[in-house]
């Protein structure tokens, strides 16, 4: 009996309205075109203002580094170094090497140059450089 109170009343009571249909998806949105490719690179030209920036520092570190280090000898020594730079995009140094020349080598001088030279800037390349750059004394 209770079964048919439940069917008789759960009759009359209005069935919920149909769940609304699914929205449509939304349209993809319009592809923005390509960023424009960056000019390509002078690679050349971006090593020569690094060779430049090294070039520009060469008197200040000879007059504080090598010319103390030789002051007494006779014939002064040359002195070589080759340094390996890398600059970001934006031309700022991001790593510096330096190998002497074995037989030419003198710690308080090669400590010195590291210590006196500054991390170098060149303009902008627009992406990673590195250059291989002499620097030798007198």
């Amino acid at each position: 009996m209770l079964a048919l109170a439940l069917f008789f009343g759960l009759r009359g009571l209005n069935p919920a309205a149909p769940a609304a249909a699914p929205a449509a998806p939304p349209d993809p949105p319009a592809l923005a075109s390509a960023p424009p490719s960056p000019p390509p690179v002078d690679l050349a030209l971006a090593r020569q203002h690094a060779a430049h920036a090294l070039a520009y520092h060469r008197g200040a570190l000879r007059q504080s580094c090598y010319l103390p280090a030789v002051a007494g000898e006779a014939t002064p020594p040359t002195i070589s170094f080759t340094f390996n730079f890398t600059f970001d995009p934006e031309g700022v140094q991001i790593a510096r090497g330096v190998v002497e020349t074995r037989d030419e080598a003198r710690q308080a001088i090669t400590q010195c140059v590291l210590a006196q030279l500054p991390p170098l800037r060149i303009p902008r390349p627009g992406q990673v450089v590195t250059a291989d750059l002499p620097l030798s004394f007198p």
